[in-house]
């Protein structure tokens, strides 16, 4: 039973980490940085795989786990790193999009997570609420937030 546990595992892992390195470089925006954390998330949630309850809840459980480590190290290095140019999903031909990207880039980290999350990656407000562990009308506010400040944003630039 445990190794098919551990098969689910692995096989989650491997179709969620592109979705987890977005979500981490969202988060410190380094590649080094955000590569450390999805490998320090992975490590943890497979050693504490027997805490793991119930196995539909193994997507929120990992992205809260990836969270944690992101903002672990980011704490460990003191420092609010700048958004490299080559920002993933950024399409260096299409203008609107890089300055929606960089709109996006320039929020606060926790409204940029959540944009991150539910645009980029398509998860749900419940999937989002459980993985930063905050309720879903605080992250449907912070959407909300999010979207008014970079129409803002948006409009001053052009």
């Amino acid at each position: 039973m445990k190794s098919d546990l551990t098969d689910r595992f692995f096989e989650a892992v491997t179709a969620l980490r592109g979705d987890m390195f977005a979500y981490a470089f969202s988060i410190t925006k380094q590649r080094e940085d955000a590569e450390d954390a999805v490998h320090n998330a992975i490590v943890k949630a497979f050693e504490g795989l027997g805490k793991l309850k119930n196995e539909s809840k193994l997507k929120p459980w990992l992205f809260a786990i990836l969270r944690t480590e992101a903002l672990q190290l980011l704490r460990q290095k003191k420092r609010f790193a700048a958004l490299p140019e080559d920002i993933p999903g950024a399409n260096g031909g299409d203008e609107e999009r890089i300055d929606a990207e960089n709109a996006v880039a320039s929020l606060p980290r926790e409204l940029r997570e959540a944009v991150v999350l539910y645009y980029k990656l398509g998860y749900s407000t419940e999937e989002i609420a459980a993985i930063a562990r905050i309720p879903r009308g605080t992250v449907m506010s912070r959407l909300h937030r999010a979207r008014e400040l970079i129409k803002k944003q948006l409009e001053e630039g052009e």
